[in-house]
């Protein structure tokens, strides 16, 4: 009986570890890089290589893990102001689609330089239709410059 009690105690103890173990060697976003940094829209075109039709820009997240491991594109939520901010007056220069494509609509008559985020769960398995501002999240930054 107590050789039975002894190794269920460490079964149990083997795989409390094991479960332990693998709680800590999951890897994280740490970091979103998007590219171009900048994008300046012109009268058709955008100053990016190669030239985007229509005077859009085409921004692309790169996210980099804390295994070493990056992910081009990253799946992200792309947004014209900062992440999950309520702004009472929303951005009305520039249209940002789910895809990170932008284009300049205007900049109320005077050049304007715009940012431009995008923004993903921390846990690559976090689905990215469930994220809301809570969410453990990474974001990065790029600009975008309209006439």
């Amino acid at each position: 009986m107590s050789k039975l009690r002894a190794l269920s105690s460490s079964l149990l103890l083997l795989v409390a570890a094991f479960l332990l173990a693998c709680g800590t060697s999951q890897r994280q976003l740490q970091s979103v890089s998007i590219s171009p940094a900048t994008a300046k829209r012109q009268l058709q075109s955008v100053s990016i290589s190669p030239p985007a039709a229509s005077g859009q820009a085409q921004f692309v997240a790169t996210g980099f893990y804390s295994d070493g491991s990056q992910v081009t594109p990253l799946p992200a939520l792309w947004f014209p102001i900062r992440p999950w901010y309520n702004a009472a007056n929303p951005v009305n220069f520039f249209n940002l689609d789910d895809t990170g494509k932008a284009s300049c609509i205007g900049s109320g008559g005077s050049p304007a330089a715009f940012a431009v985020f995008a923004t993903a769960p921390s846990d690559p398995n976090f689905p990215l239709s469930q994220m809301d501002e809570f969410t453990p999240q990474v974001s990065g930054a790029a600009q975008l410059s309209c006439p």
